[in-house]
This record gives C-alpha cells, structure tokens and sequence, in this order.
C-alpha cells in the first residue's frame, strides 16, 4: 500500500520552477545590485568550511549582467510560505517572473529580460 507521503512526485505535482528577474515590469534594473543575494540568503547557511552555502532551491544567478533568483518548484511542497513569499517579493517589486514547468534546466540557456537605458530626467519648461 502507498501512502500519499511516500508516493514519488510525478512532473504533474512539482510546481514549476521560477525565475524572478532583477529587471522590473516596466524595463528598469531593480536596486540594490546585490538584492538576489540577499533573498537567496533567507534559505543560505554557512559550511564547516565558514564559507555560506546557498539552498539548491533558491539559488542566485546573474546572467549577462542581470541579476536572478531561480526557485524551484519542489520548494513549494517542502516550505509553501516561503515559496509564496519569494512570489510575493517578485509581484510587489513588479519584478518579472519566468515559470518554467519543466525545470530551468540549463541555466546558460535562459534569456534575461531587456533592461532600459536610463535616461536624464527631464527639466520642468
């Protein structure tokens, strides 16, 4: 007899993984420049080697400049309130979420989002 604790997870029941963006809705870069870090930091802990280890589900990535979080799915069955608050954090930035249903996979291969050049404010006329 199989119980639901001990049934392995099939791809129907893992969430999938997500990759929160260091790049806002409307195309800006999102400050401060070590915020992914800082957020994969919530789940990191330190080795005996006093060097900081971060989780395999919530790791920090730059890719091609642009600073990432990717979360993987199975975090939401292992630890739902924090899965939903790295979405929350994502949504109340207005940072850009990719899921990928399949899993990341190979992180080389994703594509970060386009960042706007800044530009100078405008004088009032």
């Amino acid at each position: 007899m199989t119980t639901l604790d001990s049934a392995p997870d099939t791809p129907a029941d893992t969430p999938p993984d997500v990759v929160i963006w260091g790049v806002t809705r409307s195309g800006r870069k999102f400050r401060p420049s070590d915020w992914s870090e800082r957020l994969a930091g919530l789940t990191a802990a330190f080795k005996l080697s006093d060097r900081l280890a971060y989780s395999p589900l919530v790791s920090p990535v730059e890719l091609r400049g642009v600073p990432a979080v990717i979360v993987a799915g199975k975090l939401q069955k292992i630890e739902p309130r924090l899965y939903q608050f790295l979405l929350n954090f994502a949504r109340d930035n207005e940072l850009t979420t990719i899921s990928h249903p399949e899993g990341v996979g190979d992180v080389s291969a994703l594509v970060p989002p386009v960042i706007e050049k800044a530009r100078e404010p405008r004088e009032p006329v």
